[in-house]
């Protein structure tokens, strides 16, 4: 098993998680949005609608 300290550095750096959502938004055909978290962190959702601060929408294109 992994610490959850490695977890975290991943999810922070930016362009790793723009290539997974970039993966996301081809595999669903839907647009992706790419927030950053509270702690620094990075997530993305194909849920346009969220409370999180966006960075940048990605196409599924």
């Amino acid at each position: 098993m992994s610490c959850a300290c490695e977890h975290k550095k991943m999810a922070s750096e930016y362009e790793r998680m723009y290539r997974l959502a970039k993966m996301t938004a081809k595999l669903h055909d839907k647009t992706v949005a790419l927030y950053k978290n509270d702690d620094g962190t990075y997530g993305f959702t194909t849920d346009t609608e969220t409370d999180k601060p966006i960075i940048e929408y990605i196409s599924p294109y």
